[in-house]
C-alpha cells in the first residue's frame, strides 16, 4: 500500500487527508474524487497515479493547468510536501513514512525548501523584490535570494520577508514568532557567523507550503558549535541566560530560547552555517 496522502490546503475541508490512489481525479465531474466547482476547474482538471510506487501527476484536459510548487506543469513527479495547485485547489503531498519519524531530520526540511536546478537566486541588492511579487504572485509563496551582509540589507531583508507572511494569511501571532525567529537568525549570521565582513554575503530562502511557514538561512561562516550552544540556553533560566547572552556580545541565550519556543523545529546543518525554521501560520 502506498504510504501517501493529498492534504487540504484550503476550503472548508482543510486539513482533511486522503490515501493517495491510482486515477484519483480532480474537477467539476460527479465521477471525480476531489470537486469544485470553479470557472478555472475542468470537469476531468487532474489525475494522480503512481508509477513504479512514486506519486505523480498530470493533467487530463488539454486545457487545464495545474501548479506543483508555484511552477506550471503538465506531467511530474511528486514529493513529500510537494504542493499541488489546480484552480482554486490547494493540495499537500504527505508521506507517512517521513512524517511518522520521531524527530524531523534536515533532509525532510529541506526536501520542502531545496532548490530546483531551474529555481532563480535573485540578489536583493540588485533586483527590487518587492516589484517582483507584485508581478509574479508565485513568488510570495516560494522564493530565494541573497543579500550582502550589510546592516542596510538586514533591515530590508527583515521588511521583505513581513510582507510576504502578511499576505500569505498566517494569524497575526503567527507572523510575530516567524518575524522573531526570521530577525535572530539573520543577524546572527550577519554578526557572528560574517563578524560583520561585508564582502559576504547571506542566502535566504523562504517557503510558505499552506499550513507552515519554511525559513533557510545560510551564511559564508565557518559555522559554530550549534548543539552546545542551544542546550546550554534552553537549560537555563531567561534572566542567567539574558546576562550570558550580554557577556558573550548578544550571541546565542535568550535569542534561542525564543526560537525554540516560537517555532515548530529549529535544526542546523553539521557545520552551523545552515539553519532551518518552521512556524505554523494558526496558533494551536
Amino acid at each position: 500500500m502506498s504510504t501517501f496522502k493529498l492534504e487540504m490546503l484550503n476550503s472548508a475541508f482543510r486539513g482533511k487527508q486522503v490515501r493517495f490512489k491510482d486515477g484519483l481525479m480532480v474537477g467539476s465531474a460527479p465521477e471525480c474524487q476531489l470537486r469544485a466547482s470553479h470557472p478555472d476547474i475542468k470537469p476531468r482538471h487532474l489525475r494522480f497515479f503512481l508509477n513504479a510506487g512514486r506519486p505523480m501527476c498530470e493533467i487530463v484536459d488539454e486545457t487545464a493547468i495545474i501548479v506543483i510548487n508555484g511552477q506550471e506543469a503538465v506531467k511530474a513527479g511528486l514529493k513529500h510536501n510537494d504542493v499541488v495547485q489546480a484552480g482554486p485547489i490547494r493540495l499537500k503531498v504527505v508521506d507517512e513514512a517521513l512524517q511518522s519519524r520521531a524527530s524531523l531530520k534536515l533532509d525532510d526540511l529541506l526536501a520542502s525548501v531545496e532548490d530546483s536546478g531551474d529555481e532563480d537566486l535573485y540578489d536583493f541588492a540588485k533586483e527590487d523584490l518587492f516589484y517582483l511579487t507584485t508581478k509574479d504572485p508565485t513568488l510570495r509563496k516560494r522564493i530565494s535570494f541573497v543579500i550582502p551582509s550589510k546592516d542596510k540589507f538586514v533591515d530590508q531583508a527583515q521588511v521583505f520577508l513581513a510582507r510576504l507572511v502578511k499576505q500569505g494569511g498566517a494569524d497575526e501571532e503567527q507572523v510575530d514568532a516567524f518575524m522573531t525567529c526570521a530577525k535572530e537568525l539573520i543577524l546572527n549570521a550577519h554578526r557572528h557567523g560574517h563578524k560583520y565582513d561585508e564582502t559576504k554575503r547571506i542566502t535566504v530562502r523562504f517557503r510558505d507550503d499552506g499550513a507552515k511557514l519554511i525559513l533557510v538561512i545560510e551564511d559564508e561562516g565557518p559555522g559554530f558549535d550549534h548543539r552546545a550552544v542551544i542546550a546550554k540556553s534552553t537549560a537555563k533560566d531567561a534572566a542567567t541566560t539574558a546576562r550570558d547572552r550580554y557577556l558573550a556580545g548578544g550571541f546565542g541565550g535568550l535569542g534561542f530560547q525564543l526560537i525554540t519556543k516560537l517555532s515548530e523545529s529549529l535544526v542546523y546543518n553539521d557545520a552551523g552555517n545552515l539553519v532551518t525554521v518552521v512556524v505554523s501560520k494558526t496558533t494551536a
